[in-house]
């Protein structure tokens, strides 16, 4: 088994070939030349290689773990006096072995790096029982093996395979494929210390690819959230676009009837008609900027992003909220000044997130019986960030709740879905900010976050 070499992708999401090309793999590393190895003529302190592999990993961003496992499998096979090293997942839907990762030594022979599927169980079907029921597999010598081994020894000997080490790997602590290190041109007597080694590497090495597990489905769900968040928002977000709309609507209505009016005349005034035109190209503009940007709140492609202008956003926040704070009878107050230094991000997903927590001071307010007032703020600090805060007249936050606030599903609101400050802080967090909120000393709260200054922004105004 520790002959399957592929090349390292994710191991469910490449092409997989027919089935009758997956019984093929036998014959095909059977066809191998025999391998020409040459050894490794120095000793390798052990110890301090396996310390260096957990430093690694500590430092290895997500992306590039895949890399850093195969730079790693080769360090171990020199290091270890073996030839070729794999690691191979199972597809919980098929039940296939996928072989994710491989290093071997110049001259082992490999399977075509096409070959991406292989039917363990019709070639090695004692070792992979053994590999997923969590049983290390240590074979010294292939006469070693059990009679039930019969079909995985003569796999062996037909592809050449001396020896070999099996390691269950776990990721999350379930078993989910093995780690493989095999010889070629001789045997060899694993010792016990060496067996040892060799599963502190494949727990590395599952600890890397936990990792990696956990940072996909942290994203994933950060999407899924974002989403609900989007459609959860766009009902409270209706009258106030309802209002936004009407307004150059209604323009472009008024400066057509002046238009067709003035084009009546005797003696038609045509700057003034060509004026009237003119505002009605410019609302008409005005519309389709307004209906873009709700698109965008809800498509799901990658966002874009871009140098933002915090002052000009929170302007926009302000104008979309404001027919809303109307019919609530909200004071909604803006301290922005003129200009402020560029962030780098979507600004349609920031002012979602603004627009986000303005609704939300605009619910407390209207709960707590007192003075309705919202103040929408932003400056700069001598840090290199730009501060965004949202304040509000209402009945606070109850310190119990606080340290909850943002977390998914979490939520006071009997209606709620406790989606809204979770993404918001998924927003600002992936952006390189922070956010939180803190009770203010009369009455109310104020929720507050922090952006990084984009580099050499210049402020715009």
């Amino acid at each position: 088994m520790g002959s399957f070499q592929v090349a390292a992708s994710d191991p469910f999401r490449t092409n997989m070939r027919s089935r009758s090309e997956e019984y093929n793999l036998g014959a095909e590393l059977a066809a191998a030349p025999p391998a020409q190895v040459t050894r490794n003529p120095e000793p390798v302190d052990f110890e301090k290689l396996l310390g260096d592999l957990s430093a690694a990993f500590i430092r290895t961003s997500v992306e590039e773990i895949d890399l850093e496992i195969e730079r790693w499998l080769e360090r171990i096979v020199l290091a270890m006096e073996v030839d070729r090293s794999t690691i191979v997942q199972v597809d919980p839907a098929e039940g296939f072995l996928y072989a994710t990762h491989q290093w071997a030594r110049p001259g082992v022979s490999t399977v075509d790096r096409s070959l991406r599927v292989m039917d363990a169980s019709k070639f090695f079907p004692w070792l992979t029982g053994q590999a997923l029921s969590g049983e290390l597999v240590v074979i010294s010598r292939l006469e070693d093996l059990p009679p039930e081994a019969s079909t995985d020894q003569a796999t062996f000997r037909r592809v050449g395979n001396k020896s070999n080490v099996t390691v269950p790997l776990r990721i999350g602590g379930v078993v989910v494929g093995a780690v493989l290190f095999g010889t070629i041109l001789s045997e060899k007597a694993w010792s016990e210390k060496e067996v040892q080694r060799l599963k502190l590497v494949a727990e590395v090495f599952g600890n890397a690819l936990e990792r990696k597990r956990v940072e996909g489905e942290i994203r994933r769900l950060s999407e899924e959230l974002r989403q609900v968040s989007q459609v959860v928002t766009m009902g409270e977000l209706t009258a106030s676009l309802a209002h936004e709309l009407n307004q150059p609507l209604t323009a472009i209505l008024n400066n057509s009837e002046a238009a067709l009016q003035l084009l009546t005349a005797k003696s038609p005034d045509l700057k003034e008609v060509a004026g009237a035109l003119e505002d009605i190209v410019r609302d008409n503009t005005r519309a389709v900027e307004i209906v873009r940007s709700v698109r965008a709140l809800f498509q799901r492609e990658k966002p874009k992003t871009g140098s933002v202008d915090v002052s000009e956003l929170l302007r926009d926040v302000h104008r979309i909220a404001s027919a809303t704070a109307r019919m609530k009878s909200i004071s909604l107050m803006m301290e922005v000044p003129e200009s402020s230094p560029q962030v780098r991000g979507n600004k349609t997903h920031l002012t979602q997130a603004v627009l986000n927590l303005v609704f939300n001071a605009f619910d407390s307010v209207c709960e707590s019986g007192g003075p309705r007032e919202v103040a929408l703020r932003a400056g700069g600090n001598e840090l290199g960030y730009v501060r965004v805060s949202v304040r509000d007249s209402g009945k606070g936050i109850d310190p119990k709740i606080m340290p909850h606030l943002f977390e998914p599903f979490f939520t006071t609101k009997p209606a709620g879905m406790g989606m809204g400050l979770a993404i918001v802080r998924s927003i600002i967090e992936n952006l390189g900010g922070q956010i939180g909120a803190t009770n203010n000393p009369d009455r109310g709260a104020t929720m507050e976050f922090e952006l990084p200054v984009e580099p050499n922004a210049q402020h715009t105004g």
